[in-house]
């Protein structure tokens, strides 16, 4: 299918079965630029006890220098001890490192954890699909992104280095601190520009990457359709399912008329049908109401089962309007439904309502 045939956006349904596969907008820029942020923050702020161990080490090291020969029990034990030295020394740097990561991918896809990546595709080995993928577009794009990286975060660099010359030039008269310290200033100076330039071309990368989503996920429109036919139901069959159920109720609502005391017409356009059982409902109670064919219906079936029929045009759209089926009448129309029933208890030969 051609690429110029999906103009639609992605349907949400569309949306999360990408996500649930993996495929989400996500730039390694930014973990990448947050990462570096906080390493830095952490040589920052754990510099101090980083030198402070790595002294210890250095002296621990120097320890064995009287010794001639050591033992391979020696070796071992000063090997291990360094070891775990150099971890402690550079687990603030380290976990800064893992926090950042995680964060910086947290923040662009939220929590989304899923295997499918991870799922056996003979399609990664294909050395076809391989070199196709090397000389790719996007491999050209990545390529070229790098590049670009590098000659922007170098100019930086660079200029930076420039503009502080002089400070450069006088470290030949400079104490050994003095140098450290000068050193130490201008690989700060650098690291924070450095990590900065990272950020904003990690800012620009992801937008271009959601970009690039958003195009690889665009659906035609009979697929937005299918879509919709999937996660809704199909119109037609909704649409019949919708008749039948009122089919459904109208059949029921007739068997209801069959049992009514009294029907109230319009007398043409409308019909309401109520029923009323004394010392078991404190009202009249609505079973059935109409307009036009429905209305004629329930005259039909009132006529068929000897229901009487009268006509009220007032009362019978105050009911229509007022009341909805298996609701009781309001009190300001227990007046005139009283009036009604008694008049159809008349023709029935009944006196106590």
């Amino acid at each position: 299918m051609a690429a110029d045939d999906r103009t639609e956006q992605a349907t949400p349904r569309k949306r999360q079965e990408a996500r649930q596969k993996g495929q989400v907008a996500r730039s390694g820029e930014v973990s990448a630029a947050v990462g570096i942020l906080a390493c830095l923050l952490a040589l920052r702020v754990a510099g101090p006890y980083m030198a402070g161990g790595l002294a210890g080490v250095v002296r621990s090291g120097f320890a064995f220098a009287p010794y001639a020969t050591l033992s391979q029990e020696q070796v071992a034990s000063g090997m291990i001890s360094s070891l775990l030295a150099m971890a402690k020394i550079l687990a603030p740097v380290l976990g800064a490192a893992a926090v950042a990561a995680v964060a910086g991918n947290i923040c662009q896809v939220g929590f989304n954890f899923t295997l499918q990546p991870l799922a056996p595709d003979w399609n990664r080995v294909n050395p076809v699909l391989g070199f196709a993928r090397i000389f790719s577009v996007r491999a050209l794009v990545e390529l070229a992104k790098s590049l670009l990286k590098v000659a922007v975060v170098g100019w930086v660099c660079y200029g930076y280095l420039r503009g502080n010359y002089h400070l450069i030039a006088a470290m030949s008269s400079m104490s050994h601190g003095g140098i450290f310290a000068a050193v130490g200033y201008l690989a700060w100076q650098l690291f924070l520009r450095a990590a900065a330039v990272l950020m904003i071309i990690a800012g620009f990368d992801y937008a271009f990457q959601r970009f690039q989503f958003e195009r690889s996920i665009r659906m035609t429109k009979q697929e937005v359709k299918d879509d919709w036919k999937r996660s809704e139901g199909d119109p037609l069959i909704k649409s019949r399912l919708r008749q039948r159920h009122r089919e459904l109720a109208r059949a029921r609502m007739m068997q209801e008329v069959a049992r009514a005391t009294v029907v109230v017409t319009n007398p043409v356009h409308l019909a309401v049908a109520l029923r009323y059982v004394p010392r078991e409902m404190e009202a009249p109670e609505m079973v059935a109401k109409g307009q036009r064919l429905v209305a004629e219906r329930i005259k039909e079936v009132a006529r068929e089962n000897s229901v009487p029929i009268v006509e009220n045009p007032e009362l019978a759209r105050a009911l229509y309007h007022q009341v909805e089926i298996g609701q009781r009448i309001p009190a300001d129309l227990y007046q005139a439904m009283a009036e009604i029933i008694a008049f159809v208890y008349r023709l029935s030969g009944r006196t106590r309502i």
